[in-house]
């Protein structure tokens, strides 16, 4: 075959068509095999990890030889067999979907086998994997025969889209409330659940969304006066709701924070416990509790500020921050011995945070200009008008500000109470008499 003969086969019509077709399969295809990967690789045990990996992949090379079948060589079949018929077709398509699900459900019933769960719980996953099943077969299988059109009272296009998309809708919402209960059972952390939760629920969304537009798609240039009219409304009624949506899209792709960060927006402080599509959920620190510790309230932070305010991030590549603790020595003090125990009693405290630091600053450094040359605690001395102020400065975890505090001030007092040149300078008042 010569050059041209490709391009002229390629320019058939319909055979763009199915490349799109193709590539768009295999790269959700390939989607869905690295969130299922990511999902088993948290698993305790090492040996159900490698083989739950290898199901994974060869029910992606599976599902991607089906759906390059019933793009390229179905049709081709079926028109060197002279077109063997609507009928012969739908029956043909009904039983390689009933063969696909069952090997669908072998798989799933290996997997809870593995789980080590109650029998009931890995019974009741079991169940419900079989109703979600059934449903989605019955679901395409309607799409396949137009059972919706062998009623009369569905021969409606905007009935029947109605119809399918509250079924579409029930199938999608029983498979994400399978997975998150699946999910919740893995034994793995609970920032990773959280995670994981997380990304299945947009994905679910993403897929209902999909399935609404091939329900509900008319013409090319129906739906694009439709979107046009909706888009100037919604722009102009809705600004603060987009705004929010833009602001969710901005900490998606950029990731100024994630969940179990600690941040700072505009008056509000707090730990990332929940980022939703128009709101961030943070448990607050700070207000009125001193040391940057939990208050105990939820705040619920709309995603536009983000545009609007400086955000700050305490743990973001980096966990730890500079916290200063001063004293005041009088000035017959020795104030030489004081610094010397305020610099031991720092490098007592940050000890172990030494050794973490500097792996954590070079990995920072590869997407920031940021160094530090001095990561050892270092002692201030400045006059005051009561004595000689000596200010501590030491490297501490963002979240333990206060308990180093505690236990830095504790040794220094022990330790000031022992030495006997050295006390604590405090406010004076001279009177004299005339």
């Amino acid at each position: 075959m010569t050059l041209t003969d490709f391009w002229a086969w390629i320019s058939r019509p319909g055979i763009w068509q199915k490349m799109l077709w193709s590539a768009g399969s295999s790269g959700f295809l390939i989607f869905l095999y690295f969130l299922a990967r990511r999902i088993i690789k948290s698993m305790a045990h090492e040996e159900l990890r490698g083989r739950y990996c290898r199901m994974a992949f060869h029910s992606l090379i599976f599902m991607t030889f089906l759906i390059f079948l019933f793009i390229w060589a179905l049709p081709l079949a079926f028109q060197y067999f002279d077109d063997p018929g609507p009928v012969i077709m739908r029956l043909f398509g009904s039983l390689v979907l009933l063969l696909i699900l069952t090997i669908v459900l072998r798989i799933l019933k290996r997997l809870y086998d593995s789980l080590q769960t109650e029998s009931k719980i890995r019974q009741r996953y079991w169940k419900w994997t079989q109703i979600v099943v059934f449903l989605i077969y019955g679901f395409i299988l309607m799409r396949i025969w137009d059972i919706a059109n062998w009623f009369a009272y569905f021969n409606n296009p905007i009935l029947q889209n109605i119809f399918e998309s509250a079924v579409a809708l029930g199938i999608v919402y029983l498979i994400l409330f399978f997975l998150r209960r699946f999910i919740n059972s893995l034994q793995v952390d609970i920032q990773k659940r959280h995670q994981y939760r997380k990304r299945v629920t947009y994905t679910a969304t993403g897929i209902y969304l999909i399935i609404l537009i091939f329900i509900w798609a008319g013409s090319t240039t129906q739906w694009a006066t439709v979107l046009s009219v909706m888009g100037a409304g919604v722009a102009l009624a809705l600004h603060e709701v987009l705004l929010n949506m833009a602001g969710w899209l901005y900490i998606m792709i950029r990731r100024p924070y994630r969940t179990g960060d600690r941040i700072e927006l505009g008056d509000v402080r707090g730990d990332v416990i929940d980022v939703r599509l128009f709101q961030t959920t943070l448990l607050e620190i700070g207000n009125w509790v001193d040391g940057d510790q939990s208050t105990g309230r939820v705040v619920h932070l709309p995603h536009g500020q983000i545009f609007r305010r400086a955000l700050y991030n305490y743990t973001m590549g980096f966990e730890y921050i500079w916290n200063e603790m001063s004293v005041i020595v009088t000035f017959e003090s020795s104030w030489e011995k004081a610094r010397e125990i305020l610099l031991v009693c720092g490098e007592e405290a940050s000890r172990e945070v030494q050794e973490k630091v500097q792996s954590q600053i070079d990995r920072m450094s590869r997407e920031y200009l940021i160094y530090y040359r001095k990561f050892t605690p270092i002692v201030y001395t400045s006059i005051q008008d009561s004595g000689v102020k000596l200010t501590l400065r030491y490297l501490t975890d963002a979240r333990k500000r206060r308990s180093t505090e505690n236990i830095i001030s504790g040794k220094v007092i022990k330790a000031f109470k022992e030495t006997a040149d050295v006390d604590f300078a405090y406010t004076t008042y001279r009177i004299t008499g005339r």
